[in-house]
């Protein structure tokens, strides 16, 4: 009888605390899309500094993704007061997309550290909190050159028909939402290819 009871207090207090443990937060990619983009607005400018161009400004041509995330659970995700405790966003490529980036581009535009010295760059927009319920447009930007080169860019846009290949296979990634480097949801992006 004794046994018995242990056996149950020790299960009520497994079950008691579990959900609280597991519980991640439940969030829904409702909607992706993903361009070729030369448009100030969306990638901004990159300012020539010196020259006789000095002050002019050069559009660069990016891969956009465009993302709708949907919070589904009942507890808000992420925080606007701690930076670091925010929701992120980073597009992990399969190999096939790396393989054609790294020919397209002339390396891996998914990879950070492969912008050094390419005078152009990255760059995401997004809400670093959702409150339950609540749907969050964010974006990511992967620049792909300029249309003419300069001291500063000599990344320059690749062929049209290049560009095509690129954006053809964009899709082969995973979107990756962390909070604290910690991944709390992972989509297949294939699954929304068109």
């Amino acid at each position: 009888m004794r046994k018995s009871l242990v056996l149950l207090m020790s299960l009520f207090i497994v079950l008691f605390f579990l959900p609280g443990c597991s519980a991640k937060p439940s969030l829904a990619l409702v909607e992706a899309d993903v361009d070729i983009v030369k448009d100030k607005s969306l990638v901004g400018a990159i300012g020539i500094t010196e020259g006789e161009r000095k002050g002019d400004e050069l559009v660069p041509t990016a891969l956009y993704y465009r993302f709708t995330i949907e919070n589904k659970g009942k507890e808000p995700v992420g925080s606007i007061e701690e930076a670091d405790k925010g929701i992120k966003l980073k597009i992990e490529p399969k190999d096939q997309l790396k393989r054609v980036s790294e020919d397209v581009i002339g390396f891996n535009i998914y990879n950070p550290d492969d912008y050094n010295g390419s005078g152009v760059g990255f760059g995401q927009s997004l809400s670093s909190s959702m409150d339950a319920d609540q749907k969050g447009k964010y974006t990511c930007t992967y620049d792909l050159g300029v249309s003419e080169e300069t001291s500063q860019v000599g990344l320059l846009v690749p062929s049209k028909e290049k560009l095509a290949e690129l954006k053809e296979h964009a899709w082969d990634a995973f979107l990756v939402v962390t909070i604290e480097n910690q991944e709390i949801a992972r989509f297949d992006l294939n699954e929304f290819k068109n």
